[in-house]
């Protein structure tokens, strides 16, 4: 018989009335009892992505890398010579954050869970504040760490007691992206557009966000106002950044925007020399959606299979786990594949050298002393001056169309992540290829 975990809940009330029941019938044939078997605590860990939904691409991998995490946990964790089961316990909050919320208290209140694993623009934050609350120990990513921590009203130099982040922060974006650019001949205007959503405002904002950097930088900017999130027709800013003369143009926008966006540029006569939106980019699907027209446009790197680093996991080389992936999946690699693997190495580590892995302070106190290499580099939470944030280092990179029409993205800037090899020099071939 097999039982779903959402229409039926195996209880103890249950477990002890069938007992009793099978003990009755079994009371006639036995008359010796039978001998005592002590069960292998088990260890909870909840995981919360968004599967489906907006937002589904960045958990694409999440199949493939809990299939992986379970057969490495297949025969239990290990700690101080203790092994305990462990039970993975995964939901989709199909890119909502009300649903977030509601499935991080089911599993605090109802699973039990001693971890919360969580990713996602709309999981972070609503995931993060029902564990602060319930005093459960998470790790979340894939969003900028003001984006996490400034919604929880946490303060830098305070943090929190039970949630930790790893991820970049909108500075190490904008000095990726001025990185890539400074490097390059251009007039320096640069037309931006951001999204009306939460990272759009983060990403926009005149203290902390892009105008200020790159005032800073020598940069004059181009901004017409933001778009609504599945906006289809952008010749508004578009004719903006073309009458102003901009050569460069960034943003944040999901890849279906951006390709309505080039498509347009294209067909209005706008033919900057440096195409660089953030996020637009991250996966393979996104820039192929774009043709031969896509060919030069760069974007932030998170990871890589050319990164060269291991997994604490299974010892695997980055390229050996994309590979795989490929190989499991059918599809190409994506970058919150390594990402979201590390995610995994830190929750594990946290729980495989706590002094006891059901207590959640002695958890916390092992993540808030972390710092180790993971898949995608160093995650270093001790050493860090936000609390309760270990910064993800990013490189810059450029996607280059190959000679089968496939697109590989290489690595043309490496100062924030040295570690990272340089593969190609940047160039600027845009305004040839849109022309």
């Amino acid at each position: 018989m097999t039982f779903s975990r959402d229409n039926m809940r195996f209880t103890r009330r249950s477990f002890l009335q069938a007992v009793g029941a099978g003990a009755a019938a079994s009371a006639a044939t036995s008359v010796l009892p039978a001998p005592a078997i002590a069960a292998s605590p088990t260890i909870k860990i909840g995981y919360i992505s968004s599967k489906t939904g907006a937002l589904a691409p960045f958990a694409e991998a999440d199949p493939f890398i809990l299939g992986k995490v379970r057969g490495v946990l297949k025969d239990g964790l290990v700690n101080n010579g203790k092994t305990y089961k462990v039970e993975i316990i995964d939901i989709d909050d199909q890119s909502n954050s009300d649903r977030a919320a509601t499935s991080a208290s089911q599993l605090i209140n109802n699973d039990g869970v001693n971890l919360m694993l969580a990713q996602g623009a709309l999981t972070n934050v609503p995931v993060a504040s029902q564990c602060e609350t319930a005093g459960i120990p998470s790790i979340t990513t894939m969003d900028p760490w003001q984006g996490w921590m400034f919604p929880l009203k946490g303060r830098p130099e305070e943090g929190f007691k039970y949630v930790n982040h790893f991820f970049w922060g909108i500075e190490d974006i904008i000095s990726t992206f001025i990185g890539m650019w400074d490097a390059q001949a251009t007039n320096k205007k640069v037309g931006t557009v951001w999204s009306n959503d939460p990272p759009g405002k983060v990403f926009g904002n005149a203290e902390i966000g892009f105008p200020a950097s790159l005032g800073k930088g020598g940069y004059s900017i181009v901004d017409v106002g933001e778009f609504q999130p599945g906006a289809d027709d952008f010749s508004r800013q578009i004719v903006a950044f073309r009458d102003a003369g901009c050569e460069i143009v960034t943003g944040l926008f999901s890849p279906p925007e951006w390709a309505v966006f080039w498509r347009q540029a294209q067909q209005l006569g706008f033919k900057p020399k440096i195409a660089t939106p953030a996020k637009a980019l991250l996966f393979p699907s996104g820039i192929e959606a774009l043709g031969k027209a896509g060919d030069g446009m760069s974007t932030e790197i998170w990871w890589t299979p050319n990164y060269p680093f291991k997994s604490t996991l299974t010892g695997q080389s980055c390229g050996e786990i994309a590979s795989e992936y490929s190989k499991f999946s059918g599809k190409r690699w994506t970058q919150p594949i390594g990402v979201i693997h590390a995610m995994w190495e830190l929750g594990i580590n946290a729980l495989k050298n706590a002094a006891d892995p059901t207590d959640p302070d002695a958890i916390q106190a092992v993540i808030k002393s972390t710092k180790m290499t993971t898949v995608v580099g160093d995650i270093d939470w001790a050493g860090s001056p936000i609390k309760n944030v270990a910064k993800l280092k990013i490189a810059g990179g450029q996607w280059r169309l190959q000679p089968d029409d496939t697109y590989d993205l290489k690595v043309t800037y490496n100062k924030n992540a040295p570690e990272v090899p340089i593969q190609a020099d940047f160039t600027m071939d845009l305004a040839r290829k849109a022309g």
